[in-house]
């Protein structure tokens, strides 16, 4: 009994520490820094306007509230902060722009995001949001299949650190990632400082065995600023998650191992790892990456057999009784 109220107890107390961090670091917290919030709340309302602009029957002059809201958010933002916001604002307002004006249709909203986009020329800013077309790329139907489920989890690493391009590109590949109104939350700290990671995969304490043999460790995170209010409190592992799946899925199609290291910790341990990381308070632990060039010799991995399809599908064809 004493050992079941003691589990009870920690329950409550990481509870506590995590709605703590929410309060502190959230989207509507005062104590967030404001670029920081402008950031993510420039991004999320834009992203409004470009859904709208990609529907297969457009209103004209929809979500007027919106692009005003963008625009004036636009002119209160810091582009030295980060230009992305700014950048795909201007997109999207432009995109707006050129919709209407391609139907001939005049309103006064359109003559005042006509007079911020040509206030915002001199700042020489890229035009990146709005709409770009897209077509499915031919290729061999039993290719694709086959690549996806030959991906494994391996742990047989050279252990020697990859060339900064090389990591470059797994993460370019991975930021095509989904992500809730393109919030873009998830952060990527690499690791290749032999006494670093193993005070990481220590403090992880998952990876027995072949530790010393990782050369290259991840640890992903996600901006709690990027998230507000209590519909969103899961939110912030959702895109963590989605991010790391396409980390791995970059580094299978680049022929390298990765192995994922599940961060199911403490907030204690969590605080640790981020003091011994050099990770920002404000950002929520995702989990870790280990990954590399492999042995050579032949591999090895965990054969991880799947439940029945049968256990996983439910398919829900007809009416559902409430």
């Amino acid at each position: 009994m004493f050992s079941k109220a003691a589990k009870v107890l920690q329950f409550l107390s990481e509870y506590a520490q995590d709605l703590w961090l929410t309060l502190r670091y959230n989207g509507y917290s005062p104590l967030v820094e404001r670029n920081r919030r402008q950031f993510y709340k420039l991004i999320i309302e834009t992203h409004t306007i470009e859904k709208g602009l990609s529907l297969p029957r457009r209103r004209t002059l929809f979500g007027r509230d919106k692009v005003r809201f963008v625009m004036s958010a636009l002119d209160a933002y810091e582009p030295d902060f980060s230009p992305l916001p700014a950048q795909m604002a201007l997109g999207a307002l432009d995109a707006y722009l050129r919709f209407h004006r391609e139907q001939g249709i005049q309103d006064p909203l359109l003559d005042e995001v006509a007079a911020l986009l040509a206030r915002w020329q001199d700042r020489q800013l890229e035009l990146r949001g709005g709409i770009k077309p897209y077509r499915f790329e031919g290729h061999d139907p039993a290719g694709p299949v086959a690549w996806l489920q030959s991906r494994s989890s391996l742990r047989m690493f050279d252990g020697r650190p990859l060339p900064a391009e090389t990591v470059r590109q797994v993460v370019t590949l991975a930021q095509s990632a989904p992500s809730q109104c393109n919030r873009q939350s998830t952060q990527v700290h690499l690791y290749q400082d032999r006494a670093t990671i193993d005070a990481l995969l220590a403090l992880q304490g998952g990876s027995r065995g072949f530790s010393e043999n990782v050369g290259n460790l991840f640890v992903v995170t996600s901006e709690i600023a990027a998230w507000g209010g209590p519909g969103q409190r899961n939110q912030t592992y959702v895109d963590g998650a989605l991010f790391s799946m396409c980390i791995l899925l970059s580094c299978h199609a680049l022929g390298l191992g990765a192995c994922p290291l599940n961060l199911a910790v403490t907030n204690a341990v969590e605080r640790r790892i981020k003091v011994a990381g050099g990770i920002p308070t404000g950002e929520r632990l995702i989990m870790m990456i280990a990954f590399g060039k492999t042995v050579d010799e032949p591999l090895r991995v965990a054969a991880s057999p799947r439940r029945s399809l049968d256990e996983v599908l439910h398919m829900h064809t007809g009416t559902v009784s409430p």
